[in-house]
Order: structure tokens, then sequence, then C-alpha cells
């Protein structure tokens, strides 16, 4: 009997760590966010910069000024799938 409990309760405990270590990375996920910019010069925009720190690539093109306006972001686990 004291086998049987120690089996349950090793694989208990291996199975919790596993559920653990899924949650922490489905949480880290959930504070990334894909982010895109333009750069403006007046009212024209003059450069591009998307920042995606799922995968920590930054991607710039065109001008770069000191106004930067944010257009557009979605989070790393957004699915649009059902947009479709």
């Amino acid at each position: 009997m004291s086998k049987l409990i120690k089996k349950v309760a090793i694989a208990t405990l291996v199975t919790t760590g596993a559920l653990s270590a899924a949650f922490t990375a489905y949480a880290g996920k959930q504070d990334k966010w894909i982010l895109e910019y333009v750069y403006m010069s007046g009212s024209t925009v003059v450069g591009e910069q998307v920042i995606n720190q799922c995968t920590g690539s930054v991607f710039n093109s065109g001008q770069v000024t000191s106004n930067k306006v944010l257009v557009a972001s979605e989070p790393c686990s957004y699915d649009d799938s059902n947009n479709r």
C-alpha cells in the first residue's frame, strides 16, 4: 500500500510541475505585444516601426523622427481566426 501512495504522490507532483510550467509560459506571453508605430514629420508619415515583443524583433523602415505615434497593437496571444 505504501508503494501505491508513493507512486500517486510522485505522479501528482510531476503533473503539478508540468501545469505550473505551462501556466507560467502562457502568463509570460500575455504581457507581451506587437506594437506598430509611425514616424511623423508634420502631418506626413515618413517611417514605420514594428516592435514584436513576442519574438523580440524590431523592424524599422523609412525615416526615424522624434514624433513617434502608436497606430496599432495586439497581444501575442491574440487569435483572429474568429474574425475571418
